[in-house]
């Protein structure tokens, strides 16, 4: 336990990562309280503890969209808990009470304000990146266009017949690149749709495209599966058993100035930023792709070899169901992390923390079994939950 408590407490990643004017550091605190909610109605259910777990969920899943598999696994926690059917529906409707409120409030103000019912416009703008990774890689299709994919599509071809005559490619690597940059299709879309429009506020035309673009990903993808499955899942796969820094490799993006939204908003006499290394790189961050990719692997060969030395008879019930629910979070986290967005460095802080807590205990658990061979075992190998 203390060498857990060190490596979480003194990891200069969180001081890097709280360093930035994002939601990282905010949805990794409240993950983390989500969890810890769901061991205690593991450990002794009670519905002042469901209340709380509920509120953190919504607050969470408000905060960002990496959460939409958490109500899933909430659920699954709450069917196990002691109960007949007609509880257990009760409990499961008041966790999803407060996300249910979220998505009904976020879809009917998008309709409101942008004139588009939807939860994410993100959504279908992220689509549309995704399946651009993947296109660029195939021969482009210049026939059996669908009608109202046309104008993108011809914009799409024009692009990659482009990038096919540069030597370094700006899309070499799964990124921002297809989702932000102003020479990339979606967004050279984006300005031809309105170039004659200058009433309409960017945020109402950014949301509009949205389902648009979310088809036209969808489309692609449909086309080339395989090739989807190779040159964006695959990559992506292997992004999160390893993810890139991508902003914690570099400081401001290697810039020394900042916008004007930030001068006024922290109060900054200048729009100069200045670092105290000797080049804008971020060392210390570069170890922890290497970090996460070997505690990833001892996570899970340390659940194998938990289960081959038949660690499962030696705890209570309740660490069995600890257990399986790490496990079935790494794996829920690891399906959406690879299908939803490309994989970065600090989307993966709350995943470096409880897999790392998990992967120290399950090999702390290997090695014990293998000094002790013959004798027998504590009863409960892993920290009490109060702990």
């Amino acid at each position: 336990m203390r060498i857990i408590f060190a490596l979480l407490i003194l990891n200069p990643l969180w001081l890097y990562i709280a360093n930035f004017v994002s939601s990282d550091a905010l949805f990794t605190t409240f993950s983390l309280l989500w969890l810890t909610s769901l061991f205690w109605l593991l450990y002794q259910f009670n519905y002042k503890m469901l209340i709380l777990h509920a509120l953190v969920l919504g607050f969470v899943f408000s905060v960002r969209y990496n959460a939409l598999y958490y109500p899933f696994i909430s659920m699954l926690v709450i069917l196990v808990t002691q109960g007949g059917w007609k509880a257990k529906v009760l409990r499961i409707a008041i966790v999803l009470l407060p996300v249910t409120w979220f998505i009904l409030y976020t879809t009917m103000t998008f309709k409101e304000r942008m004139g588009v019912a939807t939860f994410s416009p993100f959504g279908g703008w992220q689509m549309g990146s995704n399946a651009l990774f993947m296109y660029a890689h195939v021969p482009p299709q210049r026939d059996n266009v669908p009608k109202q994919f046309v104008t993108l599509h011809n914009i799409t071809v024009k692009h990659m017949d482009s990038l096919n005559k540069l030597q370094q490619r700006p899309d070499g690597e799964l990124g921002i690149y297809y989702l932000w940059d102003e020479k990339a299709p979606l967004k050279l879309y984006l300005e031809q749709k309105y170039r004659k429009d200058s009433t309409t506020p960017y945020l109402k035309r950014w949301a509009s495209v949205s389902p648009l673009y979310g088809q036209y990903g969808a489309w692609l993808i449909k086309q080339h599966p395989a090739a989807y499955l190779k040159y964006y899942i695959w990559p992506n796969f292997i992004n999160y058993y390893s993810p890139p820094t991508e902003f914690l490799g570099i400081y401001n993006m290697g810039s020394d100035t900042v916008d004007q939204g930030a001068v006024d908003w922290f109060g900054y006499k200048s729009n100069k930023v200045h670092h105290f290394s000797k080049n804008k790189i971020i060392i210390l961050t570069s170890v922890f792709p290497l970090l996460l990719a070997m505690i990833n692997v001892i996570f899970f060969f340390g659940f194998i070899g938990f289960i081959v030395l038949g660690g499962f008879s030696k705890v209570s019930p309740y660490y069995r169901k600890v257990l399986w629910l790490m496990v079935l979070i790494w794996l829920g986290n690891l399906a959406f992390s690879v299908l939803a967005s490309p994989i970065v460095l600090r989307y993966q802080a709350f995943p470096f923390i409880f897999t790392l807590t998990f992967a120290v205990l399950l090999i702390g658990f290997v090695i014990q079994e293998s000094r002790q061979e013959s004798k027998p075992i504590a009863e409960n190998p892993l920290p009490d939950p109060a702990v």
